[in-house]
């Protein structure tokens, strides 16, 4: 559970709200119990693009039931989207008085754009669970060489036995996998002791996949990097395969998230976080 100094991770909309109705909504069609409350918006604290101009609009926020409260209470609300249509309905994830944390008072004087803030906030969180964080160049994208050797082996199997050899599930989410290799110019987390790395990276456009990020040659910036293993990496119980003998495969990794690749000429966010790592 997050710390009532940050907000939580899964929130995308983080806002100062003064209850004005309990057991209500702002739309007919929002189911109501004792949790649904109806706040003004006073302050939005970070949000995406669509709900950072909700300041002074009334909002239903579903609460999450762990505390007493009245008409007139003045809460940060922590909550993600619900609802949309003449009004806006969230779900609230945690919901702190004002005042409850030290934190509030820098919170609620920061100013700056709501959107922004959510970005940096969610950037903080990925460098701070990435395996590796590394800067450089994107010079080659290929398919990756074990998806063309199934295909080949399916094929042989196919033409010799007439019976294909099905290379793992194939729907409208298979995410097309492609590979892209970094000259790293630096390692700002983690260890890496070679001067290139490999991501893989989905070149589906599908819903599941749309929003990692697709890398072209050229892409120069900060690649915040989780440890790739196949699912048929795992050898059997018992088995001993001539792989287990041989010089282990180099590491691959991914980057699925929006926020795992940072331009150059983005700034703030990872630079920042780097920049503050070096200050203290």
């Amino acid at each position: 559970m997050p710390s009532n100094s940050e907000p939580s991770t899964d929130a995308t909309f983080l806002f100062k709200g003064t209850i004005r109705e309990i057991g209500s909504a702002t739309m007919p069609d929002v189911p109501v119990d004792k949790n649904t409350i109806v706040a003004i918006v006073d302050q939005v604290l970070e949000a995406p693009t669509n709900l950072a101009k909700l300041g002074g609009h009334r909002v239903t926020v579903q609460l999450t039931g762990r505390q007493k409260v009245a008409v007139g209470d003045e809460l940060i609300f922590h909550t993600h989207g619900w609802i949309f249509g003449g009004s806006v309905a969230v779900i609230s994830l945690r919901e702190e008085r004002v005042g409850e944390a030290r934190a509030h008072a820098a919170l609620l004087s920061r100013g700056g754009d709501p959107v922004m803030h959510r970005q940096n906030r969610r950037i903080k969180h990925r460098f701070s669970t990435a395996d590796v964080v590394v800067s450089g160049r994107v010079t080659m994208v290929r398919i990756p060489p074990d998806a063309t050797s199934a295909k080949r082996a399916a094929s042989k199997s196919k033409s010799v036995a007439n019976t294909p050899t099905p290379i793992g599930p194939i729907s409208e989410h298979t995410p097309h996998w492609r590979e892209a290799h970094i000259d790293v110019d630096d390692v700002h987390k983690g260890e890496h002791h070679s001067d290139s790395v490999v991501i893989r990276f989905p070149a589906s456009t599908d819903v599941r996949w749309y929003k990692a990020p697709k890398f072209l040659p050229g892409h120069q910036g900060f690649f915040m990097l989780r440890k790739h293993k196949p699912a048929d990496e795992k050898p059997a119980r018992g088995k001993r395969t001539a792989k287990s003998s041989a010089t282990p495969a180099t590491q691959v990794y991914t980057a699925l998230h929006p926020a795992d690749f940072q331009p150059y000429t983005q700034p703030g966010g990872v630079r920042r976080i780097i920049e503050s790592q070096s200050e203290e």
